[in-house]
């Protein structure tokens, strides 16, 4: 049985687990033969919270789980990693996942933020090459077209250029791939869910779509493009489980919660929109994503969204509703 050691970041995210959860309970296993993989999650602190929360929820695959100690902003803690895991049988894979400011920040956070998902991306980058790690998979946005030019916030453009350079370094070998995630639907959850639907309502155009996507998705798709990486080397995938306005979620919320769903006043949301750099930013970017998409300004993305659906199923709006009401008490 061939045993194939993945590097994650983010481990303890939405994305990470998502991702770690597929991998380790596939699908489509082939019988004994096919490959069992072995989790190195990267975090920054073995012991808080979320690191336990992920070896509960995998207790049955805790021996293919090490939750690892390290600061993405360490060049040398990471390369001591690396090391680490070659000297138990190489690396096969590496999943790069970075965080993103989300509303609740201003210009000043976004553009430290960006510049610090840069430069961590690219240390990564570079030792994948170094240690001739066999596929990278990096999770990234879905831009507002496919100019670099185009892009509005600076850790939106950070991906873009880190996408860039993983690109770039195709030709040294790297056998990378790109997954763009949609807006998340936990993204309506909460309080600050609740302000996300006072802010897309107030600040989009009536009939502007999002893409939206469940986090366990994006994970499903990440594990299976690593999983088959031959075919997906050099080659990006859209992840998006349905496209809608607001009215559409909103609509789509009653009809399975029985209830309105949940938002701030309209005034609050004004005035989110007028002060925080980051609130606007995050609205400008999906009108642009939205406007490239009906104008043919973005001509690969449909493409990249079939292709990430082919990986496997992914849920509908009205599908997650569904479940996550199923959970509720």
């Amino acid at each position: 049985m061939t045993i194939r050691n993945v590097i994650v970041t983010g481990a303890t995210g939405r994305q990470g687990q998502g991702f770690i959860q597929a991998l380790l309970n596939p699908s489509n296993a082939n019988g004994p033969t096919a490959p069992t993989y072995s989790i190195w999650a990267v975090t920054r602190d073995t012991a808080s919270p979320a690191a336990t929360r992920l070896l509960e929820i995998e207790k049955s695959h805790g021996n293919d789980i090490r939750i690892v100690q390290g600061d993405l902003s360490d060049s040398e803690r990471l390369k001591q990693i690396f090391s680490q895991v070659v000297a138990e049988g190489g690396i096969f894979g590496i999943f790069i996942v970075l965080p993103y400011p989300g509303l609740g920040n201003n210009g000043g956070d976004e553009e430290r933020q960006g510049k610090a998902i840069q430069r961590t991306s690219f240390a990564l980058v570079d030792l994948a090459i170094d240690f001739k790690v066999e596929a990278l998979v990096y999770s990234s946005t879905i831009p507002p077209g496919p100019d670099l030019a185009n892009g509005v916030d600076a850790s939106r453009l950070a991906k873009r250029e880190i996408e860039l350079y993983c690109k770039s370094m195709g030709e040294k070998g790297l056998n990378w791939s790109i997954v763009q995630p949609g807006i998340f639907m936990e993204n309506f959850d909460g309080l600050m869910g609740a302000l996300a639907v006072s802010v897309f309502s107030q600040g989009l155009q009536k009939g502007t779509e999002m893409l939206l996507v469940a986090s366990e998705d994006i994970g499903k798709v990440a594990a299976g493009v690593i999983q088959n990486h031959e075919r997906y080397t050099h080659k990006t995938v859209t992840v998006a489980g349905g496209s809608y306005n607001m009215d559409e979620v909103k609509k789509a919320y009653k009809e399975v919660m029985g209830k309105n769903m949940p938002a701030f006043p309209a005034i609050l949301a004004w005035l989110a929109l007028k002060l925080s750099v980051g609130v606007q930013h995050v609205v400008q970017d999906t009108e642009r994503i939205y406007q490239a998409r009906v104008s043919g300004g973005y001509p690969t993305l449909e493409e990249e969204i079939e292709a990430a659906k082919a990986v496997c199923e992914m849920q509908d709006f009205r599908t997650w509703l569904l479940k996550r009401k199923e959970k509720q008490p």
